[in-house]
């Protein structure tokens, strides 16, 4: 009975991201003409994807060693590089941050690591991810800083929002989608308020055994080598990152400069901590890209022609090296067999 519950209240957030992320795609590709997409992503250089696809699996590799600094157990970097890949696989394509689960249960069955020593590796990633975009963020906006005071942030936002508005007013769908987000919302609450009712202590307990565990496991993180190879290869991963994303859209053409791309990257990640991402991200997570370069006056149109173009390739590059994940795990399991 509970799994039937918890599941129906997994089936009611995935279904409210998706029709937020559907919501937001419609309303961004309703402003351009499909066929630019591709025809921007067909104007990229191949040596451009090449290089792209190149700097993108160096930051995962990077992204594996770190993991593996992070975990202190005897799992090979091959190894972990599939299982990191595979995980970047899923953290792209399932909605709500899902992906998550799948780094822990293929490091649990991979290589016996317990859930909260992969839970805890995940947080210290991301809390050196954070921390080093939270800096990049000053950095870049201090840059920005006199273009951003004088944009008026009135005509920017209100302008945008209200297109969005006026666009819903005049649209079908309008009733619809507001009945769908208000029924999916009271049935969160209503969930939620009944499930916590019933087993509040027991949650709670169980929630300080497992906090209390994953602070023992973030504590063996001290100022020493250790520390500072997380840090170093966290710089180069969000380096990496935003090196792969830069070259795709400077090979596209468009009226973009460095430092717009960069706030409106930045801007990305920031929001992207809100869980409310659907199935492959699509929608919300052109939302603040998009969103920030418009203020920054780029054209309407190459924000979301780059936002959209650089989805899908970030996202082949993922199937690529998802399959390199699958089928690497899956020869070292019949090697293991043998």
């Amino acid at each position: 009975m509970n799994y039937k519950k918890i599941n129906r209240a997994k089936i009611i957030h995935i279904s409210l991201s998706i029709a937020i992320g559907v919501l937001i795609a419609w309303f961004l590709l309703s402003k351009i003409e499909l066929k630019d997409i591709p025809k921007a992503i067909a104007s990229i250089p191949v040596y451009g994807l090449v290089i792209a696809f190149c700097l993108y699996t160096t930051s995962v590799f990077f992204k594996a060693i770190r993991f593996k600094i992070i975990l202190r157990n005897g799992i090979s970097f091959w190894q972990i590089s599939k299982i990191v890949s595979l995980y970047m696989f899923f953290a792209n394509i399932l909605p709500m941050r899902a992906g998550e689960l799948s780094y822990m249960y293929l490091l649990k069955k991979q290589a016996n690591t317990p859930g909260t020593k992969s839970f805890a590796s995940l947080i210290t990633g991301a809390i050196a991810d954070a921390f080093i975009v939270f800096i990049a963020m000053i950095f870049v906006a201090w840059h920005l800083r006199y273009e951003i005071i004088n944009r008026s942030y009135e005509i920017s936002v209100s302008d945008l929002f209200s297109s969005l508005f006026q666009k819903l007013i005049n649209s079908k769908l309008l009733m619809i989608i507001i009945i769908l987000a208000l029924t999916l919302i009271i049935s969160v609450i209503l969930f939620k308020l009944k499930s916590y009712g019933q087993k509040l202590s027991k949650l709670l307990l169980l929630t300080k055994e497992k906090v209390i565990e994953i602070f023992k496991e973030l504590s063996y993180i001290s100022f020493d080598l250790r520390f500072l190879g997380i840090v170093i290869f966290s710089i180069l991963i969000i380096l990496l990152r935003f090196g792969t994303q830069w070259v795709i859209v400077r090979s596209m053409n468009l009226e973009i400069n460095i430092w717009q791309f960069l706030f409106a990257i930045l801007f990305g990640v920031l929001f992207s901590l809100l869980p409310i991402h659907g199935p492959a991200g699509f929608g919300t997570v052109e939302a603040p890209y998009v969103l920030a370069l418009t203020y920054l006056n780029v054209p309407n149109k190459d924000a979301i022609i780059s936002g959209f173009s650089l989805h899908i390739i970030i996202m082949l590059f993922c199937i690529i090296l998802g399959i390199y994940g699958a089928v690497g795990l899956w020869a070292y399991g019949l090697k293991i067999k043998d």
